[in-house]
């Protein structure tokens, strides 16, 4: 029985039997892939190598060897000092380093003067626990060694590009275009030859799978099988690059360079609600073709386009502002929106720029010359001198929690005008909810002076003070509390009394609906008090304002025989009180004035006080009252007793009126009560929604800000700074001067330097990528290291060949497509040639198709679309949690998991704790540009293969869809087959596979089980066998 048929195997080739199983992962695990050793080197070179510089070698460099350690090489920190080795690969917890700067040790504290930052630790953990990698051989020399601007003009990536003459070897009839006399020249020159051309099967499903992602369904295959036209390959080419498939696919692609996540990193990991949006972008703009040089641009420079070129397109206007999240979408330090740490988050652009557009580290001269490549310090801060000209949006921050500056995806003016029409409505609904609700408060006798004793008369006595009111210190709610006077609330049983305490102890109450300064209308407060006969000489107080310090209004201050008001910043005396004897304080406030009068007393005895200035900066809103030991007299304050607060717009009655009963209302009354309570909850709801509406919609990207020249960071510290550097380019590649203009960034000049002809590099590494998303290996190996440190390219002329092809069809990266996929080095079989693989075992020369793994998101997709539970349309955004709801801190980090039936590329990619599934099976870490993902053979991915909700729930659906099939068994299983693997399997297949429902039924005869669940155990094994998740 093939081993792709057998129940017992999976994926990897692993029996499933239970005893066996554990010992063969175990097996399995000793065996699987190392670690992405480029990928652990960026992580030194973008964070390691700058904290070292800075902070350490100082002290521990080729100057100075404190303690006999030197931190410059690998070899430095292996050796150690007078305390043994600095640090111990994989294990930061027996580090002498880490016991170090985490200060856990009072001798052995660096650096001596101030403790690293929080995430300069984490990363120095990080970076240990993946081994130290430290691609540094010998110590540091005190001079910096880099190749020349005059050996750059001799290295092959900064030469001029330059079409070479295709190659015209004897006898070669095997070519079908130039990418086969290239690739064919060198195989000849290597004694190395051809295999056949593949199977029209395996050639459809490798292009399906290639550009969409998804295999080809039964009638699709089909089709080419039937076309036996010439050019029956470039039509399923032309019909898969139509396909919407194909930007999904593609893009993605590129957002693994790109970097691209759904949230924002640092130490809270706030999501990022509008990145979904450069995602989308991306991959409309591989389905529409747009030129690579166009695509650049507007990654860089979109907004400045907009303004230029789109005022009056809106759409293009739209796209191009969202186009910038290639710069924002990237790992973001730090707390708040300030510069602090904007070093940093300059450091990823700047590194990622270098390495997605150029093939260079630019990163690696942040402290220094680069030590390898033609790229000076000066360059580094040339760049990060646009990048500082540029303001950029902030997602969100444990300190800072709420987003800011995302750029408009609408033009100044009507950003003007919708920001206008929204404040005119909120004005009009606040206008009519404030007209409603003096209607209800009017007729609802629990809302007189703001509510029934706003909450006194709920209270139980001789128990703590409860909701609506906030207390701290000595309280009790008392019958003898209760104010005898009855003008403002009915008759009631208790009051409160505060005793004496400390100067924060007291009482708050927030007013539900609060009142704003009205043209034309008044503040009215009242309240009933009385103080009672104390030792204590100290002052207690009243205050009314906005929140607990927001914005205070009146102030009045009593000691147990005096009351005193604030007059703005003074305090004036205006009547003596009588111990014991309770007083009625009426307080009106004059918004317009700024004033405020009134008058304290009994019936038969009151104390005026008239045109007192308010609080200098109160800012028009009343919403809190607070009674507290903060009077003007220093020491503790007597005890009290507080009745009847009260709260409207209009006049209270005056002391001694008719007392107020509490009467029913008429069912008539009680109707229209009703209908009123009812308009303003939904005045409120309206009002509400509006507020938190967006007036227009936004991105997440950047935008122009005031144009400056950055300062050189010594050893790229921004509180080390040097001389200032000039905007530009690279040097070796130009270095002009950018943003000469005197409200210009300098990054549309920089997005056509990047993108001019004249620039080698550009062309060169996009087509290098593309030919490596073909292919596995690109014609450079390491396609994001086009610098000295970097690998020669294997057929150097082919791909300045396809540069130059690339340039001249428009950048078209469709076109691009057609010319590799045309070549019969494309269509080559993936089998093995004896000769060959003793000559060239990695196939670096192309003499066969290199068989491929699928990646994460195909395998998901291919799953999905085979059961048949794809969701092929496109996704709204994230279903985060409302942005007023946020308050993720480093303790409390934002996480989740949204799972759908969309395709992967759609699933919310979390930058801290990454997807569970993707994680699994090798897709791109977010938090750096990723050129080449490192498939990996691990015990879980097979236990997910065998165990996952995932799997047997499409399992059961695509045996479904086999039962579906008219026909007998036999017939079911070459369907099955067609549409999981592409093939038609030989009657020895199909036997086994009898064999096996037969066996699977035998095996579960009499045992509780679903129906068809021997058809589900076979699909599983289809959609786990190596068969299913490798391209041949």
């Amino acid at each position: 029985m093939p081993h792709f048929l057998n129940p017992k195997m999976n994926r990897v080739g692993v029996k499933k039997s239970h005893k066996k199983m554990a010992f063969m992962f175990f097996v399995l695990l000793s065996l699987s892939l190392s670690a992405d050793e480029n990928g652990n080197d960026t992580f030194f070179e973008n964070h390691i190598r700058p904290l070292l510089t800075a902070k350490c070698l100082e002290c521990h460099g080729p100057k100075k060897q404190e303690n006999g350690l030197r931190l410059d090489s690998r070899k430095g920190w292996e050796q150690g000092g007078d305390h043994g080795p600095a640090i111990i690969a994989g294990k930061p917890e027996s580090s002498l380093l880490m016991k170090a700067v985490s200060y856990h040790d009072t001798d052995l504290q660096m650096p001596p003067k101030k403790m690293l930052e929080a995430h300069e630790i984490a990363e120095l953990e990080q970076w240990i626990k993946l081994g130290a990698p430290d691609p540094r051989t010998e110590e540091t020399s005190v001079e910096t060694i880099r190749m020349t601007l005059k050996e750059a003009e001799n290295f092959w990536s900064f030469q001029p590009l330059k079409e070479p003459l295709t190659p015209n070897a004897n006898n070669n009839q095997w070519s079908h275009q130039p990418i086969d006399q290239f690739i064919f020249a060198e195989l000849e020159s290597r004694g190395l030859s051809p295999v056949r051309d593949a199977d029209k099967r395996t050639l459809i499903r490798r292009a399906t799978f290639d550009l969409t992602g998804l295999p080809p369904t039964i009638g699709e295959i089909s089709e080419f099988i039937e076309d036996a036209s010439p050019d029956a390959f470039l039509k399923v080419v032309d019909r898969l690059l139509a396909s919407p498939a194909y930007g999904e696919r593609w893009g993605r692609h590129w957002l693994d360079i790109a970097r691209y996540a759904d949230t924002a990193g640092d130490g809270s990991d706030y999501p990022v609600r509008e990145a979904y949006k450069y995602r989308d972008w991306v991959i409309r703009a591989f389905n529409k073709d747009m030129p690579f040089n166009e695509f650049v641009r507007e990654q860089i420079a979109g907004d400045i386009l907009a303004k230029r070129h789109s005022i009056n397109n809106p759409l293009q206007y739209s796209d191009r502002i969202t186009a910038t999240g290639f710069l924002a979408i990237g790992k973001r330090y730090g707390y708040k929106d300030s510069p602090d740490y904007q070093h940093l988050d300059f450091a990823d652009v700047i590194d990622t720029l270098g390495r997605s557009l150029q093939g260079l580290s630019i990163g690696c001269a942040r402290c220094h010359d680069h030590k390898y490549d033609p790229i000076s310090a000066e360059d580094y801060y040339g760049l990060y001198g646009i990048l500082q000209s540029t303001k950029w949006a902030f997602p969100g921050g444990e300190e800072q929690k709420r987003p800011a500056h995302f750029p408009p995806l609408v033009p100044p003016q009507k950003v003007i005008a919708l920001e206008k029409f929204k404040t005119e409505k909120i004005a009009l609904l606040e206008r009519e909810m404030s007209e409603e609700i003096k209607l209800r408060d009017d007729l609802d006798r629990n809302e007189r002076a703001g509510g029934i004793d706003l909450g006194f008369e709920s209270q139980e006595p001789k128990t703590p003070l409860s909701a609506p009111w906030v207390f701290s210190g000595p309280l009790e709610v008392l019958k003898e509390a209760q104010s005898p006077f009855q003008e403002i609330h009915p008759k009631g049983k208790v009051g409160v009394r505060l005793g004496s305490g400390q100067i924060t102890d007291g009482i708050r109450y927030v007013f539900k609906n609060g009142l704003t300064a009205t043209p034309g209308q008044e503040i009215n407060f009242t309240l009933d008090f009385r103080t009672l006969a104390s030792e204590h000489t100290g002052a207690f107080r009243f205050y009314l304002g906005q929140g607990v310090i927001q914005s205070l209004a009146v102030q009045c201050s009593i000691t147990s025989t005096e009351f005193s008001v604030a007059n703005g910043n003074k305090w004036e005396t205006v009547c003596k009180l009588e111990p014991g004897k309770w007083q009625t304080l009426r307080i009106t406030i004059n918004p317009e004035e700024k004033s405020y009068s009134g008058f304290i007393g009994t019936a038969e005895n009151l104390t005026h006080f008239s045109e007192k200035d308010v609080g200098p900066n109160w800012n028009g809103i009343i919403d809190c009252f607070i009674c507290d030991g903060a009077g003007h007299v220093e020491g503790a304050a007597c005890a009290r007793d507080i009745d009847n607060v009260g709260l409207q717009p209009k006049t209270f009655q005056a002391p001694g009126s008719t007392p107020v009963i509490a009467e029913p209302l008429s069912a008539e009354e009680a109707q229209e009560l009703k209908i009123l309570t009812k308009s303003v909850g939904d005045l409120e709801k309206q009002l509400a929604k509006i507020k938190e509406s967006q007036s227009y919609q936004v991105a997440y990207g950047v935008s122009e800000a005031k144009p400056v020249d950055a300062h050189f960071q010594f050893r790229g510290e921004p509180t080390k700074p040097g001389k200032k550097v000039t905007r530009r380019f690279l040097e070796v590649l130009g270095g002009q001067p950018v943003g000469q203009a005197p409200s210009s960034s300098g990054r549309l000049e920089l997005a056509n330097q990047i993108t001019h002809a004249s620039n080698p590099l550009t062309a060169r590494v996009f087509v290098n990528r593309v030919w490596q998303w073909h292919f596995g290996r690109g014609i450079v190996s390491t396609p994001s290291d086009f610098g000295s440190r970097g690998a020669a390219p294997t057929h150097p002329k082919l791909l300045d060949w396809l540069a130059i092809k690339f340039i001249e069809s428009g950048w078209s990266i469709k076109s691009l497509h057609r010319l590799i996929m045309s070549s019969r080095t494309y269509q080559l079989a993936s089998i093995d040639h004896e000769n060959n693989l003793i000559k060239d075992p990695e196939n670096r020369f192309l003499w066969r198709y290199s068989r491929q793994p699928l990646d994460a998101e195909s395998i998901r997709d291919a799953i999905l679309s085979v059961s048949g539970k794809l969701d092929r349309s496109i996704p709204q955004s994230h279903p985060f949690p409302p942005v007023n709801q946020w308050g993720f801190s480093i303790h409390n980090p934002f996480h989740a998991v949204y799972d759908s039936n969309h395709r992967s590329v759609y699933l919310m990619i979390q930058r801290n704790r990454r997807h569970p599934y993707l994680s699994l099976f090798d897709a791109a870490d977010p938090n750096q540009s990723i050129a080449k993902r490192r498939p990996t053979t691990t015990p879980t991915q097979a236990l997910f293969l065998q165990n996952s909700r995932f799997i047997h729930d499409n399992g059961e659906q695509f045996a479904k869809r086999i039962m579906d099939i008219p026909g007998d068994d036999s017939k079911k299983i070459l369907w099955a087959f067609e549409s999981a693997h592409g093939t038609i399997p030989n009657d020895q297949i199909i036997q086994s596979c009898l064999k096996f429902l037969s066996d699977y039924r035998d095996k579960i005869k009499g045992a509780k089980s679903k129906k068809h669940s021997d058809w589900e155990a076979l699909s599983r094994v289809l959609l786990t066998s190596n068969s299913f998740l490798f391209v041949e």
